[in-house]
């Protein structure tokens, strides 16, 4: 089990659903007392609170319905965290859109914007303003005991999109999934030695919302998961376990990693 330090704080993005809920949910499990919660919509954060205050009723969570997408929301979320836990600490930054599915033949430049916005520029803004918060705060000794120290740790969410154009169709997906490898490296290696893990999951064919399951699309994902060794759907639950270990303290020596947790699909 990781250990987190007892005054630990979680933001979380996308947290309302999917991944972001089910890693929520294991850091209270694991032992998280503060979290902040972010989503679009109200109705959801107060479902996922409620889920969490099952789980352990002692945890304390701010929700708070923003949109990624815009710069000023996401320095707010984050001022508005601080103001009521006092820091930031560890860092899952799951928002996402699938977007349009087409070609770049039939794609509008909007498009390219919406999904962009919220994928990468999402990310990117989210990432910025936790770093910025990260360097304010004192570095501490790591819990595990051993002789190093931490300001705090963030997970992107990408996908295995981000590491190969293995959908037809998803060229706005592709480009976003791609830039949040790449930010995901640059801030890793340029803050390290600040105490700042930053790493990148990877996930395959987990079943969220974002996947379209309909009839029209069932031959395509019986297909995707043909190739799959393990032959299943990935649920959010594996992906959360592995994030609240690379979170913690105990994953002190991972930064600047693409973690793909797809069933053995990129071992092919």
């Amino acid at each position: 089990m990781p250990d987190f330090p007892p005054e630990s704080v979680a933001f979380i993005t996308g947290a309302g659903s999917g991944i972001g809920l089910a890693v929520a949910k294991r850091l209270v499990a694991d032992g998280i007392k503060h979290l902040a919660l972010i989503d679009l919509t109200l109705n959801t954060l107060t479902a996922a609170s409620t889920s969490l205050t099952e789980i352990d009723s002692s945890v304390t969570i701010l929700p708070l319905a923003i949109d990624v997408s815009k710069e000023e929301q996401v320095e707010t979320a984050v001022t508005q965290t601080v103001e009521k836990f006092g820091r930031i600490d560890v860092c899952l930054n799951a928002a996402g859109i699938a977007g349009k599915s087409a070609g770049v033949a039939e794609l509008e430049v909007g498009d390219l914007d919406e999904v962009l916005g919220v994928n990468l520029k999402g990310v990117w803004f989210c990432e910025r303003a936790q770093i910025r918060q990260f360097l304010k705060q004192e570095m501490r000794d790591l819990s595990t005991g051993l002789p190093f120290k931490t300001r705090g740790s963030i997970i992107n969410v990408g996908s295995l999109i981000s590491l190969r154009a293995i959908v037809p169709g998803l060229s706005s997906y592709t480009i976003a999934k791609h830039g949040v490898v790449g930010l995901t490296k640059q801030d890793a290696a340029d803050y390290a030695s600040q105490g700042i893990r930053v790493n990148c999951f990877c996930p395959g064919w987990i079943k969220t919302g974002i996947i379209d399951l309909k009839p029209e699309t069932e031959k395509f994902y019986d297909s995707a998961l043909a190739r799959v060794p393990m032959g299943r759907w990935g649920e959010s639950e594996e992906v959360a376990y592995f994030a609240s270990f690379v979170l913690s303290d105990k994953a002190s020596f991972i930064t600047g990693a693409s973690l793909s947790i797809d069933g053995g699909l990129s071992a092919h």
